[in-house]
């Protein structure tokens, strides 16, 4: 899994910042790169007076504040209780990391070991941030300098990311700070390669960044285009790669070594982007979206419900 290779890495990485500070203008010189799945992007419907929309990258560094939401909430339901629902519900409890980010973008570098050609780079910096849990928040303030960099195509399909950690930071921070940019790399938008106009439809299919057990698909609709500004309605579907979930755990009484396949999969979700073509990340707006996965099996009397919720807001 992307996330688990990016942790073990961390160590190394901390160890080439200390090198490059000395050497190098570019501080993720020598950091690993990590390839990134490409989506799939099939347009529905090209809306009216359908035009190519490709970012087209101002270069200058710009602040951008983010609130990234998760959470998982998991119960066990008897089989036999006539009231249970499989539908997603519209949202669940979470916990909030909020950034200020600086940003920039722009023609890619050449490629370095484990990189491909690509034709723009984008860059987020950490500038302070927060969490919902005061102790959290004081290990995520503590990761100030954090940066995470990605190579992508004019559509803004990623195909590579580098991360650099500050050197010393707090290791609880580092691992929320990390899960809260992967999630807003995750959230940008990809457009088609076909001209696409007000009304018009597209989705993006992709495994999640730093989640491999979940494959999302988001559908795009413009409402409306005005220069360089782009904005949109957004809608997600999400469902397992991992078809069977083997439990291992005495808390878990009966359950204990038990075998459970996906009986359903359902999202609920919610969003509306602005996106300036001339900027790497939205400008404004939320997307959000509560998966709920319900895995049975044969010999048990309970199924398990997992209620996954995540949200990334811009510009709050």
């Amino acid at each position: 899994m992307l996330k688990n290779r990016l942790r073990a890495c961390a160590a190394a990485v901390l160890a080439l910042a200390l090198t490059a500070c000395g050497g190098t203008n570019d501080l993720l010189e020598g950091v690993p790169a990590f390839p990134v799945d490409a989506p799939q992007v099939n347009l529905v419907s090209p809306g009216d007076n359908p035009q190519v929309l490709t970012y087209q990258d101002a270069e200058e560094p710009w602040e951008a504040n983010v609130v990234v939401s998760g959470g998982v909430a998991q119960t066990a339901d008897p089989k036999d209780d006539a009231s249970f629902n499989p539908t997603a519900p519209a949202g669940g409890d979470v916990m909030d990391t909020d950034l200020t980010l600086t940003v920039t973008s722009g023609p890619a570098r050449a490629p370095q070991d484990g990189e491909e050609d690509a034709a723009r780079e984008v860059e987020l910096i950490t500038r302070g941030g927060g969490h919902t849990d005061p102790d959290l928040g004081l290990e995520v303030a503590g990761n100030d300098g954090f940066t995470m960099r990605w190579r992508a195509a004019d559509s803004g399909a990623v195909q590579s990311l580098k991360i650099l950690p500050p050197v010393d930071s707090p290791e609880a921070g580092r691992e929320v700070v990390e899960r809260a940019l992967l999630s807003v790399m995750n959230s940008t938008v990809v457009f088609p390669s076909e001209p696409v106009g007000v009304g018009g439809q597209w989705t993006v299919t992709t495994r999640v960044a730093g989640d491999a057990a979940m494959v999302r698909t988001t559908m795009y609709t413009v409402r409306a285009i005005n220069g360089s500004e782009v904005q949109l309605d957004v809608d997600i579907e999400e469902s397992p790669t991992q078809k069977e979930l083997r439990i291992d755990n005495e808390v878990a009484g009966d359950l204990d070594g038990a075998s459970l396949n996906v009986e359903s999969a359902s999202t609920t979700s919610t969003g509306e982007l602005t996106v300036d073509l001339s900027k790497p990340l939205p400008t404004n707006g939320q997307i959000a979206a509560t998966t709920r996965l319900v895995y049975a099996g044969d010999d048990t009397q309970f199924r398990i419900v997992q209620d996954v919720t995540n949200a990334v807001t811009y510009g709050k």
